[in-house]
């Protein structure tokens, strides 16, 4: 797995905000096992009636350099503007405050014979999204608990249809 450069993390979620960053291979299949917790020591957050929903959206990545601290890159909006892509969301158990996303590779559009996905592309494919976990009013006013999403796909080298 990368490891990114803080800036660059921050250029998308800010200073303090949880992110799931990664580089993942064209075509991958995977998923995220969550389990949202408050408090030290951790007590899960009970999700009953909060809606939960993530999306991410193709971006434009550009200077990709591997620095002593991380890839550093700037991310920027992809044109034409692509429609966002909904991420599945399974598995719940509310109490314990418990989910799963999952990256559908198939559901992203990209061809694989995109030029970003090349083996020697100085700059790769990326998406950013968020996960948005929206609590209703009750003892307190609704709240969104967003996670931030970024990701950069690059080609395996080897699987070109």
């Amino acid at each position: 797995m990368a490891v990114f450069n803080k800036n660059t993390l921050t250029q998308v979620s800010g200073f303090d905000n949880p992110i799931i960053a990664g580089e993942l291979v064209w075509d991958q299949q995977t998923y995220w096992n969550l389990e949202i917790t408050t408090g030290t020591p951790a007590v899960a957050v009970d999700l009953t009636g909060a809606t939960i929903d993530a999306e991410i959206i193709r971006r434009e990545v550009t200077n990709i350099q591997d620095t002593r601290n991380g890839l550093s890159f700037d991310i920027g909006n992809y044109t034409p503007t692509p429609p966002s892509i909904p991420l599945t969301i399974s598995n719940r158990i509310d109490v314990s405050g418990r989910f799963t996303v999952t990256i559908d590779a198939g559901a992203w559009g990209l061809i694989s014979s995109d030029p970003e996905l090349n083996i020697n592309a100085q700059d790769c494919v990326g998406f950013s999204g968020r996960i948005k976990i929206g609590f209703p009013a009750g003892a307190n006013p609704a709240n969104d608990y967003i996670v931030f999403l970024l990701f950069l796909v690059r080609s395996d080298g080897i699987v070109r249809e």
